[in-house]
């Protein structure tokens, strides 16, 4: 449709019209050109303040410490505290490239060699050592802390293998004087921090060291753990005993601040803060002044030897008290160390290996505290009853050759014995007969594994060791290790085992009386004995009896018996009478040990000595043993049953039992006498 000119014309714009309109668009023009010029003025002339000022301040967060939990004895007697101590520490951040290439590099090698074979390691690859300028900032920082500059990257090749991104410790408690220096000369000492934590006090120094354990910064292996799921790198974790065990118990929850810190990492000011919460009380059933007697008792009837000796309420399986000789001072432990050998000669085979729980990490040949487990495999057997008679006379025909023969200690020969007389003397061939009768069976291994010798009893400590069961597998087990070891090495023998060698009658005999190839903990025999005594109910040994938060919440921790054996009451009662004989009556292997004023109508005594044969630097020597059980006047009252043992002791009633005389006498409150028995009896 055309457009009609005439017609289509619009009313022109009135002069009020237009002025309004002209008004909007100069104040439109003023706003726009007001932002446009703070923009530029923002970005232009003050983007280079404002940026320095981003890159200047930032807001981190950073972890403040819970102290522990405290562990208490079962009186609530102080065993491990928690003290401030000052650290300094470096942050892996400020090692250079090269460095932290070299520690990478060095790490892998470490970790292919520890996947190589026995015998075909190689030799250790060199630790990476600091250059340069790193190595001038760690000789300064060394002559202000009194250490070698070799220990410091020690420290942190170690630290930053264990946890790349966490503050590697230096030093531990650092004195004012140091920690001043440091911190009014910080431009110095980049990527160095001086700060105070919390750190384990141990009132009793060495005492119970191995079961209470220590601590240390979580690894990185065990931040992949679920035990440690959420824990931050840096963290002071269990590494071993009660401290490894109760961990998330005695761990506290963390606080934090919010700082802002310059691009040194420099804090500027404190934002927020959340306090950190104490870790929870660990009670146990341990009973100080027991304990004390206990390591007395072994380094003095002991000589100062190895050794281990456990105290255990038999019925419930509560320990009152555990100890391992040599010990050592959880603290010293935080070093440092200059080199390898330093740390060996305090805590590896030359010390004496004082880092092992000899009670349930170290498993040994038993000798004759193993008979009674052999009486019972007997009689379940039918391979001989409790009164039947066997005529002792020195030595026992072990084979077809008249030279094939084994005898008791000393030739000694004691005639008509039944399993009573048999455990009243520690009759070798009453028991050589009766492995010899039940070779072609597996009694004696079944009832060893039932009475919870070597296999793990269950207690609340890592690291338990099993130990081992001589069988006719056993033997099979060592053979094809032994071919394997000759097939990798190509050697002609190994000497972890004879090829053409069989399970023999002479093998069971062995393991009848406590020897050959069995391997028993301390803890295991107290397990053993304990069963027979309960008449069949199997006790979980334990330590902690409850936790209490900070707003003083109890929690129990339970240790209910886990299995029953059936024991009849008539075996039970045979065992039990030997034991009280050989205690009690003449010629009994440990009555001279309790001879001399023990109140046996009070405080009953029931025991068995144990020699065991082993090997010791290439040379054969006798570890002493006892088990001992008493009670006052009725079984349940203040029942307790003590293990002891003593590498390179002699015979049991030597130095084993005389230990254990010592820590009942704690017990019960009677005279304390060193009394060393005279039987040569294994």
């Amino acid at each position: 449709m055309p457009i009609d000119p005439v017609n289509d014309r619009r009313p022109p714009i009135t002069p009020q019209l237009a002025i309004r309109v002209a008004g909007a668009g100069v104040v439109a023009f003023v706003l726009f050109g007001i932002i446009f010029f703070r923009l530029w003025y923002l970005q232009v002339l003050d983007g280079d303040k404002y940026l320095a000022q981003a890159r200047e301040n930032r807001v981190r967060t950073e972890r403040i410490q819970a102290p522990r939990g405290q562990i208490v004895d079962a009186g609530n007697v102080t065993l491990v505290d928690n003290r401030k101590a000052t650290v300094v520490s470096l942050n892996p951040a400020s090692v250079d490239a090269t460095m932290r290439d070299a520690i990478a590099t060095y790490g892998q090698d470490l970790t292919t060699r520890s996947k190589r074979p026995e015998g075909h390691k190689g030799e250790r690859p060199p630790m990476p050592v600091a250059t340069g300028e790193l190595k001038v900032r760690y000789q300064r920082l060394a002559r202000v802390l009194g250490i070698n500059w070799k220990t410091i990257n020690s420290r942190v090749v170690t630290g930053i293998l264990q946890v790349p991104y966490a503050n590697v410790r230096v030093k531990t408690d650092v004195p004012a004087s140091q920690r001043n220096y440091i911190q009014e000369r910080s431009e110095q000492f980049p990527g160095v921090s001086v700060e105070q934590v919390y750190v384990r006090k141990y009132p009793a120094q060495d005492s119970a060291a191995q079961l209470l354990g220590s601590i240390n910064q979580i690894t990185k292996d065990q931040l992949k753990q679920s035990k440690f799921k959420g824990v931050a790198g840096g963290t002071d974790v269990g590494q071993t005993g009660l401290e490894y065990e109760y961990d998330k118990y005695l761990r506290g929850t963390d606080g934090e601040y919010r700082i802002e810190v310059n691009a040194a990492g420099e804090r500027r000011r404190a934002v927020t803060a959340k306090d950190p919460k104490q870790g929870r009380t660990l009670k146990l059933t341990l009973q100080s002044k027991i304990q004390e007697a206990g390591e007395k008792a072994l380094a003095q009837a002991g000589g100062g030897k190895p050794g281990a000796f456990v105290a255990m309420d038999p019925t419930n399986g509560a320990i009152i008290a555990m100890g391992s000789s040599p010990s050592y001072n959880p603290r010293d432990l935080a070093g440092p160390f200059a080199t390898k050998a330093a740390y060996d000669a305090k805590f590896g085979e030359e010390a004496g290996s004082p880092l092992v729980n000899r009670v349930d990490e170290s498993a040994y040949p038993t000798g004759s505290i193993f008979k009674p487990i052999t009486s019972l495999a007997a009689l379940d057997a039918g391979a001989i009853t409790a009164n039947q008679t066997f005529n002792d006379e020195g030595c026992f025909q072990t084979g077809a050759r008249k030279v094939d023969k084994a005898c008791n200690a000393g030739g000694k020969a004691y005639g008509t014995v039944n399993m009573v007389a048999a455990l009243k003397f520690s009759v070798d061939t009453y028991y050589y007969s009766l492995g010899k009768a039940l070779w072609q069976t597996s009694a004696i291994q079944d009832w060893a594994t039932k009475l919870g010798v070597a296999r793990k009893t269950g207690i609340d400590l890592p690291y338990e060791a099993a130990g081992t069961i001589p069988s006719p597998e056993h033997i099979r087990k060592l053979q094809a290790a032994e071919r394997a070891c000759r097939k990798e090495k190509k050697k002609a023998s190994c000497g972890i085992a004879f090829l053409d060698s069989s399970w023999n009658p002479g093998d069971n005999e062995n393991f009848a009386v406590g020897q050959g190839d069995l391997q028993a903990t301390p803890l295991q025999m107290a397990v053993a004995y304990a069963t027979i005594i309960n008449s069949g109910r199997v006790p979980t040994p334990h330590l902690a009896a409850e936790v209490t938060d900070t707003r003083g919440t109890v929690e129990k921790i339970d240790a209910p018996s886990r299995r029953k054996v059936a024991i009849k009451p008539e075996w039970r009662d045979t065992i039990m009478n030997g034991l009280h004989e050989a205690a009690n009556a003449d010629g009994g292997t440990s009555t001279g040990v309790w001879s001399d004023g023990w109140p046996r109508d009070k405080f009953p005594i029931f025991g068995k000595t144990g020699t065991a044969e082993r090997i010791y630097q290439g040379g054969a020597v006798d570890q002493s043993w006892y088990v001992g059980y008493s009670y006052d006047g009725t079984p349940n009252h203040k029942p307790i049953l003590v293990v002891a043992t003593v590498e390179r002791g002699g015979f049991g009633a030597e130095a084993a039992a005389p230990a254990v005389r010592l820590i009942m006498s704690q017990w019960f409150g009677v005279e304390k006498k060193l009394v060393r028995g005279e039987s040569t009896d294994r």
